[in-house]
């Protein structure tokens, strides 16, 4: 992943230093890492590490440095494509989010601490299409004040790379000799409470260990009046007991030659990397010497006291002489604890971990203002099938690289993660996402044909030759051609066919159908299904269930006749096999909105003839393969359904309502499992499920064909990508 980061400047901090140990990471990883900010230390070990930096004004909120910190990072991102905008504290986040969406890329941000939420900041505060907490309270934080979605946050840590804190080098020169007592903090205002409250408890602290020295490290807007305090304070105390050394780029160096740490937050825990005894106090709070009994309550607020009292002098006093007037061993001891809290809790591995996974659920979740490709079928309707014919084609482009997907779809509304939807009725938005597209993909189903509604064929048609009138490529993927009726109808799928610059249908039908319409039948490849790429990522325990999936035949009488039969025919031959098998019997409606009332006769009218019968909640692609590939059988005659038990090695037996089932069938090399709506026998239906009950080979084979069908399944995806890439 190509990365860039925003944050505020890379001088002395713990979110800085947060941000320096997660691009060392994220490099090692093979990701590549640029950083935008406003410079400091931290830029050399930055660039070292293999990351590239820009200079940018993103620590102030003045509007002139704000307009020139917005117009440098635009340029980045023009020069250089980024996959992902990660912004650390509230000025980057809120460019951050500009510029995100200027330039429809996925955006992260990172929360390293709490602030005074008054309207004026809430209003300019941005949490990012997915948000990192670096505790427990921060997320808390985020729900109460913001309204952050907590199914958007994930708490992460601050990772410490113990490895840097080793046992204490040569001696430093301008450290004082003695019992050193170190502070290293950001000597702004709202930060360095404790750096005050040392230096007035020095006095107190050299009345018990006369050879106690305290050493202040870090710089800010208060450094001089640090500076200024100290003076005072040392020269009182006779001069040699008080050191400020300002910014420091070698902590790791400093911690091993101090006897006890007092602070907060990343430093405390850097400390306690280099085994050092730690006073926790800061400007959020006071918790005092850390113990084990303390653990919780120092890991919810990521060891900076948040909510607690202030420590004043006496008390912070009090803790660092109870930690010096330990034995050596004892102090040993604590620090080799410390130690281990933070190798255990607190890895870098983790933390790179925790933004890896976030920045591929942002990419995988990010809706796209415009899609690179746009995929046309009847989606939003609420039919499990076709909803994973979306998901599927959708999901094998991802894992390709393509994330700019759009999908045209009833109402706008998308059922694929991620996939920006499209109201396929607006012919206004269609043509201006058709505008913006490199590739159109006529998606999977069966859209060329009449049967339904030659209003449908109509439509899919006239997409396909506006994509073509604009210059975008067109592939029909993945299609069931007919049937159509129609002589008209027949021209209109030729001549959107002869348009498309690849065509692949699911079975040698349609193969066959398009050849007799005049398409080249060189242009024309023979693939599968796109749900048949799902197959075979799970291995299902078998229950003792059959699925069945039914649904109504509306129409003429005598069709309506034909379907109370079958009805009646399916309701005698299950209450046979499941009464004999011990099985239950579980319905399964593919499309609620048409399935649904005559789900609920089935269920009834098993249920009264004695037969364990449950309605199936599943909706989605995951919960259909979970329903269905625990099955011992499926009864359907929605074709997703049957393709579904195919990708699951689950036999199946097919009601045919359309040719479209007879072809799959055919296919899929099992004929003679596919009986006819017209004809309803129970008998029949009874035998074939059976036959295929007992046929302990059956899965086997299914196995074998699914795996086959996924790999032509697989192709299909890479010709889209080849075409979008021409």
């Amino acid at each position: 992943m190509h990365i860039l980061m925003l944050t505020m400047s890379l001088g002395i901090g713990g979110a800085e230093t947060h941000i320096l140990e997660l691009t060392r990471a994220l490099i090692a990883r093979g990701h590549s890492v640029t950083v935008a900010s406003g410079g400091g230390l931290f830029v050399e070990p930055l660039i070292a590490s293999g990351a590239r930096h820009i200079d940018v004004p993103l620590y102030t909120k003045k509007p002139g440095s704000l307009a020139r910190a917005y117009r440098a990072v635009a340029e980045e991102i023009c020069k250089n494509s980024y996959d992902i905008i990660h912004a650390h504290a509230r000025i980057p986040a809120f460019l951050g989010q500009k510029l995100a969406r200027r330039f429809d890329i996925p955006f992260v941000t990172t929360f390293h601490g709490t602030f005074n939420p008054v309207w004026y900041w809430r209003a300019l505060t941005r949490t990012g299409e997915r948000t990192l907490a670096v505790s427990d309270d921060i997320r808390d934080y985020l729900m109460r004040y913001y309204g952050t979605d907590p199914e958007k946050i994930r708490v992460t840590v601050n990772g410490i790379d113990t490895d840097a804190f080793g046992d204490a080098a040569d001696p430093l020169p301008d450290l004082p000799a003695g019992e050193r007592i170190l502070t290293v903090t950001r000597l702004d205002k709202e930060c360095a409470w404790h750096a005050f409250r040392l230096i007035e408890a020095m006095p107190a602290i050299v009345s018990a260990r006369p050879d106690a020295r305290l050493v202040i490290v870090g710089g800010g807007d208060v450094l001089d009046e640090i500076r200024e305090s100290a003076a005072r304070m040392d020269e009182s105390l006779g001069g040699g007991r008080i050191s400020v050394l300002g910014p420091r780029g070698d902590i790791p160096k400093i911690l091993p030659l101090a006897d006890v740490f007092v602070g907060v937050s990343r430093a405390a825990m850097e400390a306690m990397a280099a085994r050092l005894p730690v006073v926790l106090s800061g400007a959020q709070g006071h918790l005092g010497v850390f113990v084990p009994a303390m653990m919780e309550e120092a890991v919810e607020t990521n060891f900076c006291c948040r909510g607690r009292a202030l420590g004043s002098a006496e008390e912070i006093a009090q803790c660092v002489i109870t930690v010096l007037e330990k034995d050596a061993a004892a102090r040993r001891g604590m620090g080799e604890y410390n130690r281990a809290v933070i190798a255990e809790k607190y890895s870098v591995a983790r933390m790179c971990t925790d933004a890896e996974e976030t920045y591929r659920r942002v990419i995988a979740e990010h809706v796209p203002k415009w899609g690179d490709v746009v995929i046309s079928g009847y989606y939003g309707f609420h039919n499990a099938g076709d909803d994973a014919l979306l998901s599927s084609i959708a999901d094998g482009l991802k894992a390709r690289g393509v994330t700019k997907i759009a999908a045209l779809s009833r109402r706008g509304v998308s059922p694929a993660v991620g996939v920006k939807a499209v109201s396929r009725f607006h012919m206004i938005a269609v043509w201006r996402a058709l505008r913006h597209a490199k590739l159109l993909i006529s998606g999977g189903g069966s859209l060329f044909q009449d049967a339904t509604s030659k209003k449908s064929l109509a439509y899919y048609a006239s997409v396909v030759r506006a994509a073509h009138r604009l210059g975008v490529p067109v592939m029909i993927y993945a299609n069931g051609i007919g049937p159509i009726g129609s002589e008209s109808g027949r021209r209109l799928a030729a001549r959107a066919c002869t348009e498309a610059d690849y065509i692949s249908v699911r079975e040698d039908t349609s193969r066959e159908e398009l050849c007799r319409m005049g398409i080249d039948s060189g242009k024309i490849r023979v693939s599968a299904d796109p749900v048949y790429r799902l197959s075979g990522r799970t291995a299902y325990e078998k229950q003792a269930k059959i699925v069945v999936s039914l649904r109504e035949l509306a129409g003429k009488s005598a069709e309506e006749g034909n379907s109370a039969a079958l009805e009646d025919a399916v309701v005698c031959a299950l209450t046979q096999v499941c009464r004999e098998r011990a099985l239950t019997a579980v319905i399964l409606p593919m499309q609620p909105k048409y399935d649904a009332a005559i789900s609920a006769r089935l269920v009834r009218r098993l249920s009264e003839a004695g037969v364990e019968t449950a309605l199936s909640s599943a909706r989605t692609s995951e919960e259909i393969f979970d329903e269905i590939g625990s099955a011992r059988a499926v009864l359907a005659m929605r074709l997703h359904a049957l393709i579904f038990a195919t990708a699951s090695a689950v036999p199946s037996a097919a009601i045919s309502y359309d040719p479209k089932i007879d072809a799959l069938m055919s296919y899929l090399g099992m004929p003679e499992n596919t009986l006819s709506r017209f004809s309803p026998d129970a008998s029949q239906i009874a035998d074939m499920l059976r036959r295929i009950l007992a046929d302990t080979d059956a899965a086997e084979k299914l196995r074998a064909r699914a795996a086959d069908l996924a790999v032509l399944a697989e192709e299909d995806v890479d010709a889209a990508v080849r075409l979008l890439r021409k």
